[in-house]
């Protein structure tokens, strides 16, 4: 199928339905489609700039196409980047570097989102662009020299070990919030070299916390004690400050919160 012809494919399926609560379900049912998306490829090099939520993209130019990997925290913005890869993943450089993605003004996407999820669109397909357009300059990637690179077999191997330190995270909570850090969304990279010590990034709601040095502490214990961890360091940051936005979904609904009025569909 060309690209014209996914496109049109895209505007008749979303004309199928006369309300946006149906079109938002449609969105919720493709992000279920979306392929799994290692712990170990969740750093902040991937993360999508000027999201409200955190959507981590991913990309390789293989064959002279282009195949993108996705994923978010939460669930409309999930079926919004697996719309994007879903069109644009398979495609040449060329082909989405000069596409003008006006089918999402067709469908009627942007003007149905909040402020703040439409402004996360823009930047979404601002990253596709700009990746393809990098694509399109440098041809084809070399193999990594680096030792301490991971290759893709490594990063496989090592996703249930990401998985472990994410659930061992999970077990931390402030003091403060009924709510675990990671969900909290202080975490904000997590990464472990062919060694498997873990290296993770992390903040809190407030520089001032008085209780940093032991969440902190209390974390790295957690870490370590995970099977086949060898060392945890982890260093504390304060950029980007965290806001609310950085909360998973099941966060929002431990503390009652609101959710934006394109995320009011449930799962």
């Amino acid at each position: 199928m060309t690209l014209q012809e996914k496109k049109q494919q895209v505007i008749e399926d979303f004309s199928m339905y006369d309300e946006w609560l149906d079109k938002y379900e449609y969105l919720i049912e493709q992000g279920k489609n979306l392929e799994v998306f290692p712990e170990a490829s969740k750093t902040e090099d991937k993360l999508i700039k000027g999201c409200q939520s955190r959507v981590w993209l991913d990309c390789e130019l293989k064959d002279g196409k282009l195949w993108f990997k996705a994923d978010s925290d939460a669930i409309i913005t999930k079926g919004i980047i697996s719309l994007l890869i879903d069109v644009y993943s398979g495609r040449t450089p060329q082909e989405i570097a000069s596409d003008d993605f006006a089918f999402l003004d067709q469908i009627g996407l942007k003007e149905n989102l909040s402020p703040t999820r439409a402004g996360g669109l823009a930047s979404m397909v601002e990253t596709i662009k700009q990746k393809a357009a990098e694509a399109e300059e440098a041809g084809e990637p070399q193999a990594a020299q680096d030792a301490d690179v991971l290759s893709a077999a490594d990063v496989k191997e090592l996703a249930p070990l990401y998985e472990n330190v994410v659930l061992a995270l999970k077990q931390v909570y402030d003091p403060e919030i009924p709510v675990n850090i990671y969900d909290l969304g202080l975490i904000y990279e997590i990464n472990i070299n062919k060694e498997h010590k873990a290296y993770i990034r992390m903040t809190f709601t407030a520089p001032n916390c008085p209780m940093a040095d032991m969440v902190i502490s209390e974390a790295k214990t957690c870490v370590e004690d995970v099977p086949g961890i060898t060392g945890c360091e982890i260093e504390l940051v304060f950029e980007p400050a965290w806001n609310t936005s950085m909360m998973t979904d099941e966060a929002r609904v431990t503390l009652n919160m609101d959710f934006d009025i394109d995320d009011n569909s449930q799962e």
